[in-house]
């Protein structure tokens, strides 16, 4: 007979049928049908009721299937309270039982159901074995597994292909392909889904060379098997071997595709994941993400934004994963419009609000200068971790808000969250934003002392980028000559940095000649050198510097500022005259500049690093990127309203005075993000306290 609508809840009525007996069989058909399909907990309920009334909980399949419907419907604990009332449960519900905890993920208590089956003489059966063992698989129980392998043999369920073949999945879950591989040679009749087991255990157990040539014995294969290969080359990297196999396969799916394009993301290759990207007859969700991801990943956040618009007018919704992945596109972009309205997308298409989402958006609204927004969503954030609470202190030390950075260590470690390094990168960070030395060298103690966190490279950075900030250039070498691990060059150029800021250049010399040994081909330590050299007046060794520079091939890395105006990001170039409103915006610009001096603006020319005179020199400052993009979003946004700039390297000092004139004489505010750290600049002054 067909079946009722699951939603129906009411019992069938008899109306003509006089036959009490076929009646009772209407209403055995109508339940069992209608538990097929997922029901709420009170649907589950009504249904049970119904099956006490009529009496057919005594009916073995009814009742069973009542148990099925809970784990379809992920109620386990109302399954519980069902199969707790049964006065001797058969081998049937203990079956649907335990399959159900297993299914949900409940491992533990499908092994503890088990143990009570056994303890109460419930023989097993061959839908008991393969269960049991996926869950000793999960939990790498070699203990139960090896009990259940004993177990096997004595009651004869060894002879059946689908309990082997669990048992091979077992032993490699457990990291003994070579048991696995006893239990499959000892197989007579294998069947394609024991040849993929066995090939995956030995990809699981990172066999590789085991797991191809098993592959190349297979009499048959079907598409998880070349899946599984696949997937193993794209994993170990070698993704010219993956290409052969996808090329030879006789059909494709959903997962072959992915894996191929899980391959070239995972080396990096954009171009051959988006060739095949678009070569493909259909995509799903994760298609997209590994695609958007793979642009994410290499620092092509334009087109990874362009390919989620796209995604837009599919028929594909984004979940979690994508706006996980396309956040911190906007986070680097500074695009805070385009990433208020991921912020929007995610409530109206109620895309679960998980530890990840928050901590993707705490992230974001931080990297783009909206900290109470980022504040907003760590307050209302239900669950918190270590690397949620440790992103929003990251965020409040690039902002400068280090004893709000402080109170949220405080309070992560009042409620149990343990801070892991990453905190402590936050913090130390924040003590240098601000020149807490003192407390700094307090939280780095700490680090072993109370929390057994041995520092890393980036501790001993911040450690570096703390006392030689505050002038302590001397302690700050030290540091870094006593390093228990080679000091990496960043650490080096840090402290190169500061010896700038100070005006060290018998220091600074030290540190970039070695510098220079260590990465003759990187040209920051090149330009910091030579920049130092100019503000002392040594034009000589910084021409030649230049030269050096220009004889070994190191091009120099152009300042790039970028803003956001109505959901487009527009970039700037020291002198650049490429934008369409390039004439408007010089104007502004050299208007700007006009009236900021009537307002006590006079430019800071030891930043103009040439010899040139003092009219070149001040025109080389009014060029630079970030005034550019300043000049463009006074024309180009309302009047009061916040500009937010991106520069990729540290703002000047002639810059960053120009930029507080500029917000106390056109009353805005203006946001800027560097290399590192952010400047809040409103009414004349800025959130650093010209300390950065």
């Amino acid at each position: 007979m067909a079946c009722l609508s699951p939603s129906m809840v009411s019992l069938p009525q008899p109306h003509s049928l006089e036959d009490p007996n076929s009646f009772q069989k209407l209403i055995e058909d109508w339940l069992f049908c209608s538990l097929k399909s997922p029901k709420t907990l009170p649907q589950l309920k009504s249904f049970h009721a119904q099956t006490i009334k009529t009496g057919l909980m005594a009916n073995d399949l009814v009742s069973g299937q009542l148990l099925l419907c809970c784990s379809l419907s992920y109620s386990m604990h109302y399954a519980r309270q069902i199969f707790d009332a049964i006065p001797r449960p058969k081998l049937f519900f203990y079956n649907a039982m335990i399959k159900g905890y297993s299914e949900t993920g409940a491992h533990h208590e499908a092994l503890r159901l088990y143990s009570i089956m056994r303890a109460r003489s419930v023989p097993c059966d061959s839908f008991t074995f393969p269960v049991v063992l996926r869950s000793a698989s999960t939990l790498a129980r070699i203990d139960v597994g090896e009990e259940l392998h004993g177990l096997v043999t004595k009651t004869g369920f060894d002879s059946k292909v689908i309990v082997q073949t669990a048992l091979i999945d077992m032993y490699c879950a457990c990291g003994l392909s070579d048991c696995g591989r006893l239990v499959f040679d000892r197989i007579r009749d294998r069947d394609v889904i024991c040849w993929n087991t066995m090939v995956a255990g030995y990809v699981k157990c990172g066999n590789f060379s085991s797991a191809s040539q098993l592959f190349d014995l297979m009499p048959k294969k079907n598409i998880s098997s070349w899946n599984t290969l696949i997937d193993m080359y794209c994993k170990c990297g070698n993704i010219d071997r993956a290409r052969r196999l996808f090329d030879e396969m006789p059909e494709r799916d959903f997962i072959s595709w992915n894996a191929l394009l899980s391959g070239y993301a995972k080396v990096g290759q954009c171009e051959a994941a988006r060739k095949l990207f678009d070569e493909m007859p259909q995509r799903n969700v994760v298609s997209w993400n590994v695609v958007i991801t793979c642009y994410v990943h290499n620092r092509r956040f334009a087109e990874a934004l362009e390919l989620f618009r796209m995604m837009q007018v599919t028929d594909i919704k984004p979940n979690e994963v994508t706006v996980v992945a396309v956040l911190p596109a906007c986070a680097h972009l500074g695009a805070l419009d385009l990433g208020q309205w991921v912020n929007t997308f995610i409530h109206r298409h109620q895309i679960k609000m998980d530890v990840y989402v928050n901590t993707a958006l705490i992230d974001m609204y931080g990297k783009c200068g909206a900290l109470e927004d980022a504040q907003r969503v760590f307050d209302e954030a239900i669950k918190k971790d270590t690397f949620l609470c440790s992103t929003m202190i990251e965020v409040l030390a690039m902002h400068g808000k280090a004893e709000a950075a402080f109170r949220v260590f405080t309070y992560m470690t009042s409620i149990g969250i343990k801070p892991n390094d990453v905190t402590f990168v936050g913090l130390l960070k924040a003590c240098s934003h601000a020149g807490l030395v003192d407390i700094g060298r307090k939280y780095f103690e700490m680090m072993t002392a109370e929390f057994g966190l041995m520092p890393k490279m980036e501790h001993f950075g911040c450690m570096v980028d703390l006392l030689s900030r505050a002038g302590l250039l001397e302690e700050a070498h030290e540091l870094v000559k006593s390093m228990p691990i080679e000091p990496h060059p960043i650490v080096w150029a840090t402290l190169l940095s500061s010896c700038r800021i100070h005006h060290n250049v018998k220091l600074a010399e030290e540190v970039a000649l070695q510098l220079i040994e260590l990465e003759p081909q990187s040209c920051e330590n090149y330009v910091l050198l030579s920049n130092i050299y100019s503000q002392a007046g040594r034009w000589h060794e910084a021409a030649k510097l230049r030269k050096k520079m220009k004889e070994r091939g190191v091009i120099k890395k152009p300042g790039c500022s970028s803003i956001e105006v109505n959901n487009d990001v527009y970039e700037f170039f020291a002198g650049d005259r490429d934008h369409p409103r390039c004439k408007e915006i010089y104007e502004m610009l050299n208007q700007m500049a006009s009236r900021l001096k009537t307002e006590g603006y006079v430019p800071q020319l030891s930043s103009a690093l040439h010899d040139v005179d003092l009219d070149g020199k001040e025109q080389t400052l009014m060029y630079h990127s970030e005034k550019l993009a300043v000049a463009f979003g006074l024309l180009s946004t309302q009047h009061g309203t916040p500009i937010r700039i991106v520069k990729n390297l540290r703002v000047c000092d002639d810059c960053h005075l120009f930029m507080k004139i500029v917000s106390k004489y056109y009353k805005r505010p203006i946001i800027a993000r560097d290399c590192n750290r952010f400047h809040h600049f409103s009414d004349g002054s800025c959130s650093c306290s010209d300390y950065w």
